[in-house]
């Protein structure tokens, strides 16, 4: 049987062999971080004062600092070609998803993850600046922008996750839990906007496990949808 959604499982696969790689190259600890946070690029996303980011890449001249600046500088830059990877199979998934219902809503998905993509390409342009200013210390105006375009990716990703949630709803089993487990990451992150909390944290890691289940169903879902 035709599988219709195979070529956003093979962008999807892309996606997941990146985030092993960010992974591995994002730092795994740091000196302090704000409350309720554990993941150091997290907790750098969703930063929001001065006191903070030092508190974050600790003592002024420290070889912790150093090498936190360099593992965060590197795994941002690479973080460009993620989020082509994870933004594209969101384009392509959400089409197919149009296609297949004949329900033109879900182009919107479409347009929303190439606003995402923008999002995160400035979110990433304002954590280079605050790094490259940590010495000096005037970041405030990346500091401001950063909220804006964390959100603007984060936000979007969660918004695409609400929209494709009708099309999940009318599959079988497999896809009744990815359109549940969708609507809940939407209003985790709701939540989490309005207090941030360990609530980013669980929002961040639940987003993650969306990913992954839209990427297995791309593999196994058939025209007929049978089998989901």
């Amino acid at each position: 049987m035709e599988r219709p959604f195979l070529k956003a499982g093979f962008i999807g696969i892309a996606v997941i062999v990146m985030s092993i790689v960010l992974m591995s190259v994002f730092p795994s600890r740091s000196p302090s971080m704000p409350e309720g946070f554990f993941t150091p690029i997290i907790a750098f996303e969703f930063i929001e004062s001065p006191e903070e980011v030092y508190q974050l890449f600790g003592e002024k001249n420290s070889p912790e600092r150093q090498d936190m600046v360099r593992a965060m500088d590197r795994g941002n830059r690479l973080d460009f070609i993620y989020m082509l990877l994870y933004s594209s199979f969101l384009f392509v998934f959400s089409i197919q998803c149009s296609r297949e219902r004949g329900q033109k809503i879900f182009y919107l998905g479409a347009l929303i993850s190439v606003i995402v993509l923008a999002g995160d390409f400035m979110e990433n342009l304002q954590l280079l600046g605050i790094t490259s200013r940590l010495q000096e210390g005037s970041f405030d105006g990346e500091l401001m922008a950063l909220k804006i375009f964390t959100w603007q990716k984060w936000g979007g990703i969660a918004t695409i996750f609400l929209i494709l949630v009708p099309y999940f709803v009318r599959g079988k089993l497999f896809a009744k839990i990815i359109a549940l487990w969708g609507l809940g990451v939407f209003f985790i992150g709701v939540m989490a906007c309005l207090e941030r909390s360990v609530l980013n944290e669980i929002f961040s890691l639940s987003v993650a496990v969306m990913f992954l289940m839209m990427i297995l169903y791309s593999f196994i879902v058939t025209r007929d949808l049978k089998n989901v």
